[in-house]
């Protein structure tokens, strides 16, 4: 595991082991949930105010608020961050997002229990993120296998071919590449388009962070991108919902 994800997940453990004992989840009783894959071809937009990487992004920040003027702008689905320790994000600002739109939203965390898997999908959430480099292989098909089980879609995230490869083994629904080297947090769109290239189109291939323009999202629909995870382009603009609807004018 890299090293960054190793220091997130090492701090996060406790938590969510604390979680488990406090707050134990019954596996019934859901909400009503739109389905994720199917709202691809879009872009994914993603409220999150901070990073391990570039700190606060956006100081002032209404999830509720921002979701909805997302929504408004043409965002297929919503990507919520709810790691509090880097990302300043919880769970229960996706509660509160998915209580208040119509389309998907997707759990962005790093997910290594299933327990949080539950978490997501009482919280109203269509779909988890799955890391392949922070799960083995047998950790990534049973998470994926468990939200399956939860009518979850799945989206993977890989940074390499290896990667990829095996999250085209795993039962995930979308295969995203995220752009983000985790060693040293610069962002390559070269590296994605090449990976995306090796995604069968069936498994919604989507590109994450480091796209800024139209020209970008142009750029990589052109090697089968479906779905596009933008985050800090929309967080930083003044108007998130006039910067979606520029970055949709192709």
């Amino acid at each position: 595991m890299n090293n960054i994800l190793e220091t997130i997940v090492a701090k996060l453990r406790p938590e969510v082991e604390r979680r488990k004992r406090m707050h134990p989840l019954a596996s019934g009783g859901f909400p009503t949930i739109p389905p994720f894959r199917a709202a691809m071809p879009g872009i994914i937009a993603e409220i999150k105010q901070a990073s391990p990487s570039k700190g606060l992004i956006r100081a002032d920040f209404r999830p509720v608020p921002l979701a909805l003027e997302l929504e408004t702008s043409g965002a297929a689905a919503l990507s919520v961050l709810t790691e509090p320790n880097y990302f300043l994000g919880s769970l229960e600002r996706l509660t509160a997002v998915a209580a208040e739109v119509a389309i998907p939203v997707l759990r962005k965390d790093f997910i290594f229990d299933e327990y949080q898997i539950l978490e997501a999908r009482h919280a109203g959430a269509s779909a988890v993120l799955l890391i392949a480099a922070m799960l083995d292989q047998p950790s990534l098909l049973r998470l994926a296998e468990y939200a399956r089980s939860l009518d979850l879609d799945v989206l993977g995230e890989a940074h390499n071919a290896e990667e990829v490869a095996r999250l085209l083994d795993a039962p995930v629904t979308l295969v995203g590449v995220n752009a983000r080297n985790l060693a040293t947090f610069a962002t390559d769109l070269t590296t994605v388009e090449q990976l995306l290239a090796q995604i069968p189109p069936e498994r919604c291939p989507v590109a994450e962070s480091a796209i800024r323009s139209a020209a970008d999202i142009r750029r990589l629909r052109e090697v089968g991108a479906q779905g596009f995870l933008i985050g800090e382009t929309l967080m930083r603009a003044p108007s998130p919902g006039a910067k979606l609807r520029e970055l949709l004018a192709l």
